[in-house]
């Protein structure tokens, strides 16, 4: 990870501006794995021996819940649910677009797990099987082959993984993946207790008992972020599950929900990683801790209200088909689907409340709409200073759906190896922004690293203008300036073109926007602005060079150079939708970049990229046709 010398200084960074429980937890992690496998002690049987003999469960809470998680879904949503139920009993995993056919017994040893990203591994050891059983099917009646057979996996799970075995806190163990498995076992131990006929097994019952202990003494401090709220949803969920039992678990859990909503919600009420995908994770957790919590009569105020402040801001940022927009770490069919995560909130007796989004401590995103389109301008930093992983070099990017069809996407993310493709997704080649004669606004290194930060300042924030700058200051490398300024334009947003050479054919009624990119720095300098469309649309006007199969590597630019004044047309399903110009720009290049909609996935798509010098204007003109929609 570290092998190149200019990743020292990005590791530095990243260490600089961890919180001290932070690297705390990280020497403990080491001296953890260093000591406990040698230790002649069998942990599994110490924790086995702190579980009652006399155990029982109230499943009704977790149960009602489910039902409420189970009818916001669709029917599609239920039917994949019902399918991958199916797929796991059967022992064939998919995970990162990766499968594994493990037949009957789960070989935990097996190497093609450890061919695959530990993240492939991690969620094979959450058990998201049981959870997809009982949400794809209201009871358990006439499943009782594929409950013993994922029932056979997690107790054969139970006697090959061994708390205390090497690594074991970055393998089976990893608290996240705790944290995961509690909450669905438990989900599934409320389904069968609500059935008279499916016997709930009384061994998966200690299971998720002792699971709950070893989550407990190893709450995920050290990571923070959508992690620690995982982690306290878990606690909730089992001391509800055994409330009969005084664990302390439901008001530890609730604690750290409190502590996180302080911490990790911004004004506008997004979370502070800036990726909507975990905003819905965490939004989901918040509100099956308030339903649960208001089911055995504790408090709800403090977590509910910042759950309702999540909903105002997904609500707001959700595009026209349910989706997520791919800021950030962001997939597709990771985490629940937005329009689901808000039937959900509503199910379980929650309210959005929308805060403004103009607030200077939020997640910094703004829209600008005229016509039938829609801009999401980026003008916020990226993610906090001691948790950078999950943020990309995005800053000043744009976004932009046309009639309800996303025109201009982000890239999404492939996986979280350090690989090539891990350093593209978060580059910010890969994003509807500016770059620099070449360079990272913020270094990357490894797979979740960041170097010395940049600062966003908006400097004119109207409902139908947005400016804003960031600037890179390095005493060793490159300085430069990035202005960036959003306008609508035309007969609808009442805004008039500012030139003679913005004007074309209906350019001055048409709606759309104006868009004005200046760089500052080395005089003898270039910057790239980039536009990435979405795949579902066609851009027309220039020939499309041959894809590369480096992600960042320069095609044939000879095969690809046109004007800019002649502009391009934009469609979708054979319609024109958009089209769009660069007036004052006589090459620009159009060709093809990499989209990654889901883990494990790679999709090819229309990029533009407009190079100038250092001081000169690009000036991009983005138009909504005439008969869009």
């Amino acid at each position: 990870m570290l092998r190149r010398p200019e990743d020292w200084s990005v590791a530095s960074h990243t260490i600089y501006n961890m919180k001290p429980v932070q690297l705390a937890g990280i020497v403990e992690r080491r001296l953890r794995h260093a000591v406990v496998p040698r230790l002649p002690i069998d942990f599994d049987e110490r924790y086995d021996r702190r579980v009652p003999d006399d155990l029982s469960i109230s499943p009704g809470p977790i149960r009602a819940n489910l039902d409420r998680l189970r009818e916001s879904l669709s029917e599609t949503e239920r039917a994949d649910y019902r399918a991958a139920a199916d797929e796991a009993a059967d022992g064939r995993y998919t995970f990162l677009d990766h499968t594994i056919d493990f037949g009957d017994r789960i070989d935990w040893d097996r190497e093609a797990i450890d061919e695959r990203p530990i993240f492939w591994r991690l969620k094979l050891a959450s058990f998201e099987g049981f959870e997809w059983l009982a949400l794809g099917h209201g009871s358990p009646s006439g499943l009782d082959d594929r409950r013993s057979r994922l029932e056979a996996q997690a107790f054969d799970f139970d006697a090959s993984n061994p708390i205390g075995e090497a690594a074991y806190l970055r393998r089976s163990w990893t608290p996240h993946s705790v944290s995961l498995r509690i909450l669905a076992w438990s989900r599934y131990v409320a389904w069968c207790a609500g059935d008279e006929g499916a016997e709930v097994p009384d061994r998966l019952i200690r299971m998720i008992y002792r699971n709950a202990l070893f989550l407990a003494n190893h709450v995920e401090h050290e990571i923070g972020g959508n992690h620690l709220i995982e982690n306290a949803a878990a606690l909730i969920a089992a001391g509800v599950l055994f409330r009969d039992h005084d664990t302390g678990w439901v008001r530890a859990g609730r604690k750290l929900l409190k502590r996180a909503g302080n911490r990790q919600f911004l004004a506008d009420g997004g979370h502070f990683e800036r990726s909507p995908m975990y905003h819905a994770t965490v939004l989901r957790r918040y509100a099956t801790a308030t339903d649960l919590l208001s089911a055995v009569g504790r408090p709800t105020t403090a977590v509910g209200t910042v759950a309702e402040h999540a909903m105002g801001f997904l609500s707001s940022l959700v595009e026209p088909s349910g989706e997520i927009p791919l800021l950030n770490d962001s997939v597709h069919g990771e985490a629940i689907r937005a329009a689901t995560c808000l039937a959900y909130c509503r199910a379980c007796s929650l309210t959005p409340a929308i805060r403004s989004r103009h607030h200077p401590a939020g997640s910094g995103y703004r829209t600008l709409s005229t016509g039938d389109g829609t801009l999401l301008f980026d003008v916020g930093d990226v993610g906090p200073p001691h948790l950078p992983a999950h943020s990309h070099n995005d800053q000043l990017g744009v976004l932009l759906w046309v009639d309800g069809r996303q025109v201009l996407a982000d890239t999404g993310v492939y996986d979280y190896g350090a690989n090539a493709r891990r350093q593209y997704a978060r580059s910010v080649a890969a994003h509807n922004t500016a770059q620099y004669d070449g360079i990272e606004p913020i270094p990357t290194a490894g797979s979740y690293m960041l170097g010395k930060r940049t600062n966003v300042a908006v400097e004119a924030d109207e409902h139908d203008r947005i400016a804003a700058s960031h600037a890179r200051d390095s005493f060793a490398g490159p300085s430069y300036e990035h202005r960036r300024s959003v306008a609508t334009r035309g007969e609808e947003s009442g805004a008039a073109p500012k030139s003679a050479s913005d004007s074309a054919p209906g350019a001055e009624t048409a709606p759309g926007w104006r868009i004005i990119d200046r760089v500052t720095g080395d005089p003898d300098a270039t910057y790239t602005v980039r536009y990435h469309f979405h795949p579902s649309v066609d851009v027309h006007g220039a020939p499309v060079a041959p894809h590369d199969a480096a992600p960042d590597a320069d095609p044939d630019p000879e095969s690809e150079l046109r004007s800019g004044t002649e502009g391009f047309a934009i469609r979708a399903d054979g319609d024109r939708i958009a089209s769009l110009r660069f007036p004052g720009t006589e090459r620009v290049r159009l060709t093809e970049s990499p989209y990654f909609p889901e883990y494990g996935q790679e999709r090819l798509r229309p990029m533009i990229a407009v190079t100038k010098p250092t001081g000169e204007e690009v000036r991009t003109l983005l138009t909504v046709d005439s008969d869009a929609g």
